[in-house]
């Protein structure tokens, strides 16, 4: 066996588990640690199910609850509600869709509130004066425009729920 054909291993000992294999057949290609091309498939396509799974797991926890947030907004509460959920979307947001859902759900099962919803992009004032950085965002207010909360990104019906009766227990309280 000539230098021309020998073995990988027999020349260069320190790459010979680390090199693509070039010959022609079937069982030619390799990858960089002699995985096999269907190992490697299974390989990234695991990597990208856990990476779509992490995404999702952080996008469902990135919801939050803020209270006290304080600010009037009596032109933006619905007259005659206790509570208005003002949610403050964006026409690209697909959050914004299940924050909607979930606030429409809300108003057909609880007397006195109501849901108004903002396009940030046509109002943008409003986004700038409770500093909104991301939609949706919606401003729970009371009867008298006080801003009671601020529900961030699509939260779930018992976290708007509390909210919700929290803006009510403060507004009876205050």
């Amino acid at each position: 066996m000539d230098a021309r054909r020998a073995p990988l291993a027999a020349t260069e000992p320190h790459l010979s588990s680390q090199c693509v294999t070039l010959a022609r057949g079937p069982h030619a290609l390799r990858t960089v640690v002699g995985m096999d091309f269907s190992v490697a498939l299974l390989v990234v396509g695991g990597l990208l199910v856990l990476g779509t799974v992490l995404g999702a797991v952080v996008r469902s926890r990135s919801a939050r609850v803020a209270s006290g947030c304080g600010g009037d907004e009596h032109e933006l509460a619905v007259s005659g509600a206790e509570v208005t959920l003002v949610q403050l979307s964006s026409p690209v947001c697909s959050a914004c869709v299940a924050m909607r859902r979930v606030a429409e759900s809300l108003v057909a099962e609880q007397p006195g509130l109501a849901h108004r919803e903002i396009d940030v992009i046509d109002q943008p004032d409003v986004a700038h004066r409770h500093s909104v950085f991301s939609t949706p965002t919606t401003l729970v207010l009371d009867a008298e425009g006080h801003v009671r909360a601020r529900l961030i990104g699509a939260v779930r019906p018992e976290q708007a729920r509390a909210a919700i009766e929290a803006a009510r227990t403060e507004l009876v309280h205050s």
